[in-house]
């Protein structure tokens, strides 16, 4: 008889680990606070969405691709999985309850991969909502013709949004397993070298994400004045090539940051 309870109530196999550890992140991590930032981040495009639609100035189609690479991608999809990959872990690591979780008969990439994908379903999910509604609102302008018109635009959207957050929450997940103040560092790659490398002429883009999360969308380099006249912008990548690296990147930095947990010693 105890030995059938003690079957049932066996540790169960990673899949039910990671699905068990994502619900006890959605429940533990998103607190009233993030919750509140989370809804203030939803309101930001929504707002702008519905500025231009009373202004009417344009193609709503048009205004919708601008608003989806610059606000989106180069902003939301940069701002929260830095804002919440980073805390994911580090987080857990600086009140010291990380021990607590690595001390179940778990691997550790059970553990982290849990908070890691966790964190990326989110944002995807927050990042789509928004999308959806701001094209409701901007292309609405355009009639339903315009909006049926569009939706395949807004899909292949969605589809970058959910690679950024992917592979943005794999490069700032990691930046916080490895440092004990991860911040300015996430900061100055989500901005200083993401958000403003990924735009200069020549071949620099090439060494950010950025440049390949755009490619998809048939964009390169948004870059202007002088200096893009001394060095040519470079065209985009292939959608084979981009889909390519952002796997590799993705698949790389996963497996960087599960193999520092797995050597790190961490203390109670």
């Amino acid at each position: 008889m105890k030995d059938s309870i003690n079957n049932q109530r066996s540790t169960p196999g990673a899949l039910g680990s990671l699905m068990l550890l994502a619900r006890m992140f959605f429940k533990v991590n998103l607190g009233r606070r993030r919750m509140i930032w989370l809804v203030l981040a939803c309101v930001v495009p929504l707002g702008l969405a519905i500025y231009w639609r009373i202004a009417e100035q344009g193609a709503g189609l048009g205004f919708f691709d601008e608003m989806t690479v610059n606000v989106f991608l180069q902003f939301f999809a940069l701002g929260l999985p830095l804002y919440l990959g980073v805390s994911a872990v580090r987080d857990e690591i600086d009140d010291k309850t990380i021990v607590y979780l690595f001390a179940r008969p778990l691997h550790r990439a059970v553990v982290l991969g849990s908070k890691m994908i966790s964190v990326a379903i989110l944002v995807t999910f927050v990042l789509a909502i928004d999308l959806a509604l701001a094209y409701v609102i901007i292309v609405s302008a355009d009639g339903f013709t315009g909006i049926m018109a569009g939706l395949g635009r807004l899909f292949a959207s969605i589809g970058v949004l959910a690679a950024a957050a992917l592979v943005y929450t794999a490069v700032f997940s990691l930046i916080g397993v490895l440092l004990r103040r991860p911040m300015i560092l996430a900061i100055l790659f989500g901005l200083g070298w993401e958000a403003a490398v990924s735009n200069l002429p020549g071949a620099f883009p090439r060494l950010t994400l950025m440049y390949y999360l755009k490619s998809l969308l048939g964009l390169g380099p948004q870059s202007h004045g002088m200096m893009s006249m001394l060095i040519p912008s470079i065209t985009p990548a292939s959608v084979s090539e981009a889909l390519e690296v952002l796997l590799i990147m993705a698949i790389v930095l996963f497996s960087a940051s599960f193999y520092v947990s797995s050597h790190k010693e961490y203390r109670v």
